[in-house]
């Protein structure tokens, strides 16, 4: 940890230690909770589709259903956080039974509308201590439940294996997903996922493996050239590599991709996208919900693009002390994260502190606006403190907004990508 990063941290810290029955307090407040996490995936399309007030609605209908849902099982929401939501219950079972029925609940109301206008909730689910005061919950226990939702996919129910558990035996059908590096954990968690839809809907081993195979020629990717026309689809058989000199498919004139840029490819049915690139060429994806920012990723919002960078450990402070970004924002001399304008050297050209519960972005509305900026939307996006993360929504742009990928990361039909100055569609 750098001296900068911590100073902040001890200020942080100081603020409790001022006053030790602060710390004492606390602790009376930590008690045994599960917290849950939803998220809407499909929103921003939706946005894009249909306008700003029918997609408002649509995410208030969809709170709605799962509200009374959740209150029928004695859970209780405790706030929304910009597409989803946090809820806590006092009973595992209680939590996955919700999660069931209002899964159930949207499939059905999504039957009754076209292709474009479906819509997926991701829940993730955690059992463990947290503090619990002001009708709202801090600690570890909101950290790792925001965590698990991020690794659930469209209309998935994810949990921990704390809550896993101490869950009845045979009441609910559960499969492993398997074990999961989870942000700012050392070692790797066994995740779960709770199957809700009927049983004869899921496929047999047979029948997966043939599924398997058809994907190796289900998904197709196509150039979006810039005069709006579309170029031919490439087939993904089972894999496929863009590069400027290297790989299935080339640009030998687009200066800003490497001679060996990125790489599609299946992977047990799922289609996923890697940087294979060394350099400052990065490989994008546009956001179809919420991402949670890790240090050093790049996003790009009209024509700015910014580096997320965060004190290590300020973050865990913060909710160690059982506190927001607000409570402590006056209290503080420098930000806990920031988005970094940097030009296409990489060299800083502006800061902007993400030192709010929400922080927007736009070209004329929001905490920061760039009125020059005429590929940046009005209202573009913001990003929302969950726990000890930043989560980054696009707010239903126009142009989308794009972070850089890390690791493989996983692409589904209608996801854009950018390789070089190139965009991509994915279609199955």
């Amino acid at each position: 940890m750098t001296e900068p990063e911590l100073t902040i941290v001890t200020k942080l810290l100081e603020l409790a230690q001022a006053d030790p029955r602060y710390l004492q307090q606390l602790e009376s407040l930590r008690q045994m909770v599960i917290v849950m996490f939803t998220d809407i995936q499909g929103s921003t399309a939706y946005f894009e589709e249909h306008g700003d007030a029918a997609g408002l609605l649509m995410v208030r209908n969809c709170n709605r259903t799962i509200r009374q849902v959740v209150e029928k099982h004695q859970g209780r929401v405790i706030k929304n956080i910009g597409d989803g939501m946090m809820i806590t219950f006092t009973e595992s079972a209680a939590a996955v039974e919700a999660a069931i029925e209002f899964q159930k609940v949207l499939a059905e109301i999504n039957e009754l509308r076209s292709e474009t206008e479906r819509i997926g909730v991701r829940v993730g689910v955690h059992e463990g201590a947290g503090i619990i005061k002001s009708n709202d919950v801090f600690g570890d226990v909101v950290n790792m439940a925001s965590r698990v939702e991020s690794e659930a996919a469209p209309g998935q129910i994810v949990i921990s294996d704390a809550l896993h558990k101490h869950l009845p035996e045979d009441r609910f059908d559960i499969r492993e997903l398997g074990r999961f590096q989870l942000k700012g954990k050392t070692n790797e968690h066994t995740l779960y996922q709770v199957l809700w839809t009927p049983e004869k809907t899921q496929p047999s081993s047979a029948e997966a493996m043939e599924e398997f195979s058809k994907s190796h020629s289900r998904f197709r990717i196509q150039l979006m050239k810039q005069d709006g026309s579309l170029g031919p689809q490439n087939p993904i058989m089972p894999q496929l590599t863009i590069g400027r000199t290297q790989g299935d498919l080339r640009f030998s004139t687009d200066a800003n991709m490497a001679p060996l840029n990125a790489r599609v490819f299946v992977q047990e049915g799922q289609l996923f996208i890697e940087d294979l690139s060394e350099g400052r060429e990065k490989v994008f994806v546009r956001l179809t919900g919420g991402h949670t920012l890790q240090m050093g990723d790049i996003v790009i919002m009209g024509q700015q693009v910014f580096c997320f960078r965060e004190k290590v450990g300020a973050m865990s402070a913060v909710t160690m002390l059982g506190a927001t970004l607000n409570d402590i924002r006056n209290a503080l001399d420098d930000s806990v994260a920031e988005l970094v304008c940097i030009d296409p050297q990489g060299r800083s050209s502006g800061q902007f502190p993400i030192s709010w519960v929400e922080t927007q972005f736009g070209r004329t509305h929001g905490r920061y606006t760039f009125p020059n900026d005429r590929m940046m939307s009005g209202n573009h996006a913001r990003i929302l403190q969950r726990g000890e993360d930043f989560l980054l929504e696009d707010a239903g742009s126009r142009n989308g907004t794009l972070v850089s990928v890390r690791t493989k990361t996983a692409l589904v039909d209608g996801s854009t990508v950018l390789v070089g100055s190139q965009l991509f569609r994915i279609q199955s």
